[in-house]
């Protein structure tokens, strides 16, 4: 469960943020000898948890976890300084492993009377007294996907998704495209409305589900706009990267299996997201979230869908209809 405070992650002890190595922080490490009495100083990286959170918000909780506080709450231990272990183990605090405590948090939402620790905010680590033995560092964790963010990451990357009745493509070269193709819910030969739809898929139709818009037509002059071919544009090649998925398989895929390749054939081909997934380590994550956020989309309507005509005690989770196999 997420919560947020100014459209950040609130730090809690069911949360996943934590403190990526902080650095440096110096402990004193064997051996231990009249050359060197103290040990011999060493900067270490540090690393800290939400969930060693303790100490935070009694009352009100997150996931029935208690929450992190401004100047109380703390991760009750560090790791990464294990090896500086001398007696003099920190350089400052005289500690290794010590505690880490949040030094920013949010100016105007509390719990428990006191303004909480967000993803992001800096802390400091390895304490055994108000001095730390770090400098400020800051909690991060993975982008946590929403229907919000996930529509500001898409339109970043020019897949924003309206229904394909509703869609607003340039009519020249682009196209309405179901990133997750009908052909996976409907029946060849009756494509379109809810007639075509298998019954496990009940009132799926082509016009409101989700789409994005791709190039699907290439420029050629002194031809008729009708005639602009199509092989070798970004729609094209999605295309046929999910029929080769498909010509690839001995078994009937489920619906998750055939919309991670629609995604990931999407980002593929795509003109701003091709090539991320075969970047850089941020490019890659990047591409991951994009099909993420597209899986996301489609996976909540096709589940609303099927469920439009369900009792209230027969509802499909969206777990169940990733495991539906399709058409």
């Amino acid at each position: 469960m997420t919560v947020y405070a100014n459209g950040l992650e609130i730090a809690c002890k069911a949360q996943s943020n934590k403190v990526i190595a902080a650095f440096p922080d110096v402990c004193f490490t064997p051996p231990e000898n009249p050359a060197t009495p103290p040990g011999v100083p060493v900067p270490y990286p540090s690393f800290g948890f939400d969930s060693d959170t303790d100490n935070g918000t009694g009352t009100v909780k997150i996931g029935d976890q208690t929450i992190t506080q401004k100047n109380k709450s703390y991760y009750t231990r560090t790791s990464g300084t294990e090896a500086g272990c001398a007696a003099k183990k920190g350089i400052i605090t005289s500690a290794n492993t010590g505690k880490e405590y949040a030094r920013a948090w949010s100016g105007n939402v509390k719990a428990d009377g006191e303004p909480v620790s967000r993803f992001s905010d800096l802390s400091t680590n390895n304490h055994s007294s108000p001095g730390s033995n770090t400098g400020p560092y800051p909690k991060i964790g993975k982008m946590v996907l929403t229907p919000d963010n996930c529509a500001k990451l898409l339109q970043k990357f020019g897949l924003s998704t309206t229904p394909h009745d509703k869609n607003d493509c340039p009519k020249d070269t682009m196209e309405s495209e179901h990133f997750m193709e009908n052909q996976f819910m409907q029946k060849e030969s009756m494509r379109g409305g809810v007639a075509g739809t298998v019954a496990r898929f009940k009132n799926y139709d082509e016009g409101s589900a989700p789409c994005i818009c791709m190039v699907a037509r290439k420029r050629k002059k002194g031809v008729d706009k009708a005639n602009w071919p199509k092989v070798g544009t970004p729609h094209h090649g999605k295309t046929a990267q999910v029929r080769n998925f498909l010509a690839s398989r001995r078994t009937v895929p489920t619906i998750d299996e055939a919309l991670k390749e629609c995604c990931k054939a999407v980002a593929d081909n795509h003109g701003p997201t091709k090539g991320l997934s075969s970047g850089t380590k941020a490019q890659k994550e990047k591409a991951e979230q994009i099909m993420k956020c597209l899986e996301l989309i489609f996976i909540r309507h096709l589940t609303a869908k099927i469920n439009e005509t369900r009792r209230s005690d027969n509802k499909i989770t969206q777990a169940e209809v990733r495991a539906l196999k399709i058409r």
